[in-house]
């Protein structure tokens, strides 16, 4: 996540395939404004006559219609996106010895401005293995080094968020997707701070403060090492386009797991890549992939309702002889996660499902979710032509 702290502002996935330049075709008010509104000024004078004098006025506004979020910017948007999606988690610390520390995402729901109580359930605890652990992950840091010379392009194309390495995946494009692209934008951001406070309250060592061996070949990020914010990243927003998939019932997706194993290689391969390129251990990239896989499942509960899940990531389990594994964590044929999740014997993670809960979905995010999932049906056969 070298140097990326800049890149969400506005968190717009847009800006991964520039789309805003087609806005530039209508210059509305562009680069010329200035010119524009003395124009302006002088066109009025000579087209407006006398002031009418009986007018019919619009129908007065719907408030809180989700229908008019498509007639808002994108920055608009997702600024209103952010407002109703931020506040339904938040991230403790537990504070202990120093091969025990811990810290616990929390699930917040209930009402907040209706008189309404806030309830607080676990939804992730993750805690961090321990120094001996690191060492023995050096290892995996080392052997991953020799394949440097195959992945360089990918790792410095993955600095920025991986959206065209999905997109080979699934038809994603601004002109077809862009509610799509909204949704894995939002999720990105959504994503972000949950990742940095968990760093912050872990902070698990870099590998390039172990051995002067490691020479990673891009800057080390100055944040803490786990969860691996890449590995989140990709594992949600595979997750997400896999639950698309599927809800939108278009035949080539249907139950074919094929589909969602690719989507879960790829985030995996994007994971990996940051061990080869001397950044993380492999015990990162699991933390961060249980972490994506618990907030894409958190995202659609507050979308849609409906079940979500609650996991639990046990650092010391992870033994340091250990290279992550996805497999261990989830089933893409269920879309579920693994209620053990053992590695080679050991056992480093638990997960539960969890039946809906009471609150009402958003309107706001379960519009734009729908919007999503409709990018992705098939549409309806052509009508024959009689005669």
């Amino acid at each position: 996540m070298a140097g990326r702290e800049n890149a969400y502002n506005a968190y717009n996935a847009y800006n991964a395939y520039n789309a805003y330049n087609a806005y530039n075709a209508y210059n509305a008010y562009g680069s010329d404004a200035p010119a524009d509104a003395l124009a302006l000024l002088t066109n009025r004078d000579g087209i407006v006559s006398s002031q009418i004098e009986h007018i019919t006025p619009p129908r007065p506004a719907s408030a809180g219609n989700p229908e008019a979020l498509k007639r808002l910017t994108p920055e608009q948007q997702a600024a209103i996106y952010m407002s109703v999606l931020a506040p339904t988690i938040d991230v403790t610390s537990e504070a202990g010895a120093s091969e025990c520390v811990s810290a616990t995402v929390w699930r917040r729901s209930g009402a907040t401005g209706n008189g309404g109580g806030l309830k607080y359930t676990e939804m992730l605890r993750m805690k961090a293995p321990a120094i001996d652990q690191l060492v023995q992950q050096l290892n995996y840091v080392a052997g991953y080094a020799q394949i440097r010379g195959d992945r360089t392009a990918e790792i410095l194309t993955q600095l920025s968020l991986p959206f065209p390495f999905f997109q080979s995946i699934g038809y994603i494009d601004p002109a077809r997707t862009p509610r799509t692209l909204e949704l894995l934008g939002l999720a990105a951001a959504f994503a972000f701070s949950t990742i940095q406070r968990l760093k912050f309250a872990l902070a698990v060592k870099r590998p390039i403060e172990f051995s002067p061996q490691v020479q990673p070949i891009i800057p080390t990020p100055t944040h803490a090492s786990l969860p691996s914010g890449h590995a989140t990243e990709a594992f949600l927003i595979a997750r997400l386009i896999w639950k698309l998939m599927r809800q939108s019932e278009a035949p080539q997706y249907g139950d074919h797991a094929y589909w969602g194993d690719m989507l879960m290689r790829q985030a995996a391969r994007i994971a990996i890549n940051r061990t080869v390129a001397g950044v993380h251990f492999p015990v990162d990239s699991a933390a961060g992939a249980m972490l994506g896989l618990v907030l894409a499942e958190h995202m659609q509960n507050v979308t849609r309702g409906g079940g979500w899940e609650s996991a639990d990531f046990d650092g010391p389990g992870f033994e340091g002889r250990l290279d992550f594994d996805w497999h261990a964590l989830y089933e893409p044929a269920t879309d579920r996660l693994h209620r053990k999740v053992v590695t080679d014997g050991c056992r480093w993670g638990t997960s539960k499902a969890h039946k809906g809960a009471r609150d009402t979905p958003s309107d706001i995010l379960n519009w734009l979710w729908e919007a999503a999932v409709a990018e992705w049906r098939d549409l309806p056969p052509a009508f024959a032509v009689a005669g």
